[in-house]
């Protein structure tokens, strides 16, 4: 093993924050030490354990010098990230990276607090005097007033938060996409889990190898829609999905839109009752998410 120690570098990129890693945005890690002379480039990977494996993604491997590399980084998952010890391979040698800690930002703006308890709205008065009449509009229409406005409200920011969030997404897809295509990248993660996850192997597969099988697959179909459509699948629910691919896809909707929800709906029931899942039922699940990949690319 060679002794190499790296640190968390992020490129500035015009019209983002400075420092900050948001969900999608590709960054560095800047390594110094001992690299081996025949490490094959080519063929890295990241040694993940299987709960890791969407947590950071490999995007490319450069050396500054022969003592320093970059190692070009994504991750799709908020929150903060720790790695006591990461470490990378090309098959034949496995290079210890040293202790890897970040913070990823998300898209989504944080939820606003409740509102204090015990908090009482504010006294609405009545009507002044109109002529020589006093008119009083009951509590009751302020309420129906109060709550219509509020729904207009909601749904107007709801529509412009969704655009925002949609143009960010194409930003950060443009800022850090990947040399294969988005129907190239999941044929390679697929086949990369048909050589490694025994559900694909025939006979009777490891138990734990059937519910990793069913998070990788659900997985790649929902990146897949982030990088073909520009749609933030990862963080959408299968509805939003659905309505958005309607709206600027409607082709693709057309003829893939009924496979693609009852696909969804499968894949939520499956999550619920991992226990009763088979290795046949992840099989399944796996060739018509291949199969439905297939048919929505030839579509586009």
């Amino acid at each position: 093993m060679a002794a190499i120690q790296c640190k968390v570098e992020i490129p500035k990129v015009d019209g983002l924050k400075d420092g900050e890693l948001t969900v999608g945005r590709e960054f560095l890690l800047v390594c110094e030490g001992e690299f081996p002379k025949t490490l094959q480039q080519d063929k890295l990977q990241l040694v993940l354990q299987p709960e890791q494996k969407y947590t950071i993604a490999l995007r490319g491997f450069e050396f500054r010098s022969p003592t320093e590399a970059d190692v070009k980084i994504t991750s799709y998952t908020a929150g903060g990230v720790r790695f006591d010890n990461l470490q990378i391979t090309d098959g034949t040698t496995t290079l210890d990276l040293g202790p890897v800690q970040y913070q990823v930002a998300s898209v989504l703006p944080p939820p606003k607090p409740p509102s204090q308890p015990g908090e009482q709205a504010p006294k609405q008065e009545p009507f002044g005097p109109i002529g020589p009449m006093n008119i009083q509009v009951p509590m009751m229409y302020w309420g129906i007033l109060a709550a219509f406005i509020g729904v207009i409200a909601l749904f107007v920011v709801t529509k412009i938060f969704r655009s925002l969030q949609r143009r960010k997404i194409i930003e950060r897809l443009k800022e850090h996409d990947s040399a294969l295509s988005p129907v190239a990248e999941f044929h390679q993660k697929f086949r990369r889990m048909q050589r490694e996850n025994t559900v694909f192997f025939g006979g009777t597969p490891k138990s734990e190898d059937i519910p990793l099988a069913l998070d990788e697959t659900r997985h790649m179909l929902k990146l897949y829609i982030t990088r073909r459509y520009k749609i933030p699948a990862l963080e959408w629910s299968p509805r939003l999905i659905l309505k958005d691919l309607k709206k600027y896809h409607p082709k693709v909707y057309q003829e893939t839109g009924s496979e693609l929800e009852k696909l969804v709906k499968e894949f939520l029931h499956a999550v619920e009752d991992r226990s009763k899942l088979s290795g046949s039922d992840v099989l399944n699940l796996s060739k018509r998410t291949r199969l439905l990949v297939e048919e929505m690319e030839r579509l586009s």
